[in-house]
């Protein structure tokens, strides 16, 4: 069977998932209980971009820099949203424009939905899920009516809105001070809850929160706490990871094996925490916005781990991935070898019950992707960081019928941002061959824009991790150049 509707090529065999994230909701919905939508816009936390793209300031959080507010928007709201609702299945999914924010006429609530509609019309029909969609924020919370919505990230507008889970315990579950403090093993962490001694306001019983541009006893304690945390920086053990509490993509994760490292770390985070201590608010200031994690190192492989935790705290394993440098770009993808699953699920079946009971407790079901650790010497696995949301990778592992037992592919590997020179119709004239033979599968794509740029959502299998790389790097050869890409920004 081949995709035939939305403007699809009829040579592109159509996706059957091997279940959906529907499915695995729906085992513990009682009778006549109502689905929860979903919807996995990207927060943004810069004032630069706040026009076109939701802004945080209550739950800030870290993520990596673009060139303008259109192209953040597109990552945030349409590539993002496609990669994870890809797999959601035939329930209620919410995609929202940026009407009246820009002056990007493919910002509309119109072409948002279009295009979404376009990325899952390689799903087959009774899976696909139900897309609506809005202008902006406003309309949103003015004309959204329906079931409890299932938030992939905390987002500040989302306090106006029915929530499945209140953006305050997102927050809480996703942090990495959270897990560092939590009963679950970590690399023994040490937290730096950042924080000011402000003597014209000092208080008692109470979290400090910067009182303003007036206070100079707030700037000089601003300055005090930026050397301290540099101190400890400066001293701390090398090897050793400093992670930001809350970031996304990896941004906020700093791996310092020698001095020049260490230098580059202490610079940026000076700038870091002079940015975002003087944005600790009356309202924000008991989530500890600003902490920092400074871990051991451990040199041991790292697998990305999926599953989801049913309502009474028992999990179904849905994956066990790996890291790949692929080709001569070095470029880290996720990567699931299908034949590596059944013995991979009992080595870490333990570690995902754990995880399972703690989530549970603090009162969240659903999917979760975990980093977990292994130390090569005893053996000992860490969880080094949980995404308490939808992951990426999870994907994989739902289309094993599609690629593996269909068309006898062995491994699949997931991109997540990929820019290039080429539409979503040329790479698909281009590659005809290999689209008909199931071996590249867009999940999304968006338009950077009026600029020839578009970051695709990208999964390629093979029989092989050989395979992969002759497919990716042929796909890679309309990448965008670094000039093109800082216009069109990476993600």
């Amino acid at each position: 069977m081949a995709a035939t509707t939305n403007g699809g090529p009829k040579s592109i065999p159509l996706v059957k998932l091997d279940s959906t994230l529907y499915d695995l909701l729906k085992a513990d919905l009682k009778d006549g209980e109502e689905m929860e939508a979903l919807c996995k816009l990207k927060p943004n936390s810069d004032p630069q971009y706040g026009h076109a793209v939701p802004f945080n300031d209550k739950y800030i959080i870290h993520s990596a820099q673009v060139s303008t507010a259109e192209n953040l928007a597109h990552l945030q709201l349409e590539n993002t949203s496609h990669l994870l609702m890809f797999f959601a299945g035939p329930m209620r999914v919410l995609f929202m424009g940026s009407e009246g924010n820009t002056d990007d006429p493919t910002l509309s609530a119109e072409d948002v939905g279009k295009n979404a509609a376009r990325s899952f019309s390689v799903i087959q029909e009774s899976q696909r899920p139900r897309i609506t969609t809005f202008k902006n924020t406003e309309d949103f919370v003015k004309r959204y009516d329906g079931a409890p919505i299932r938030w992939g990230f905390a987002m500040d507008f989302a306090e106006r809105l029915p929530s499945l889970v209140h953006p305050e315990l997102t927050y809480k579950l996703n942090s990495k001070k959270w897990l560092a403090e939590c009963v679950l093993r970590s690399a023994n962490d040490r937290v730096v809850d950042c924080s000011v001694n402000c003597k014209q306001h000092a208080v008692t019983d109470e979290l400090w929160y910067h009182r303003g541009a007036d206070c100079n006893a707030c700037a000089e304690g601003v300055k005090e706490e930026i050397q301290r945390v540099r101190e400890i920086l400066l001293h701390a053990k090398i090897p050793f990871v400093l992670k930001l509490t809350q970031s996304l993509a990896s941004v906020g994760t700093n791996i310092v094996q020698d001095e020049e490292a260490r230098d580059k770390l202490v610079d940026s985070m000076t700038h870091y925490l002079a940015d975002f201590l003087p944005r600790i608010t009356k309202g924000n200031r008991h989530l500890y916005t600003t902490s920092l994690i400074l871990s051991e190192f451990v040199p041991g492989p790292t697998h990305a781990l999926n599953f989801h935790v049913r309502k009474d705290g028992s999990v179904v394993f849905l994956g066990a991935c790996n890291q790949l440098a692929t080709g001569e770009s070095g470029r880290q993808s996720t990567a699931i070898t299908y034949a590596d699953q059944p013995k991979l699920q009992p080595k870490f079946q333990s570690t995902l019950d754990a995880i399972g009971k703690v989530l549970c407790e603090e009162g969240y079901h659903g999917p979760v992707g975990a980093d977990i650790m292994e130390d090569p010497d005893s053996g000992r696995l860490f969880c080094i960081d949980l995404n308490v949301r939808v992951p990426l990778s999870l994907v994989l592992y739902l289309l094993k019928g599609h690629f593996n037992d269909r068309f006898g592919y062995g491994v699949a590997t997931v991109y997540e941002c990929t820019m290039l020179t080429i539409s979503r119709e040329e790479l698909e004239r281009k590659f005809e061959r290999e689209f008909a033979e199931a071996r590249i599968l867009i999940l999304g794509a968006a338009r950077m824009g009026k600029k020839k740029v578009w970051a695709f959502g990208l999964v390629v299998a093979g029989e092989d991790t050989e395979a992969i790389e002759k497919v990716t790097e042929r796909i890679l050869e309309d990448e965008a150049k670094e000039d093109e890409d800082a216009e069109a920004g990476g993600a």
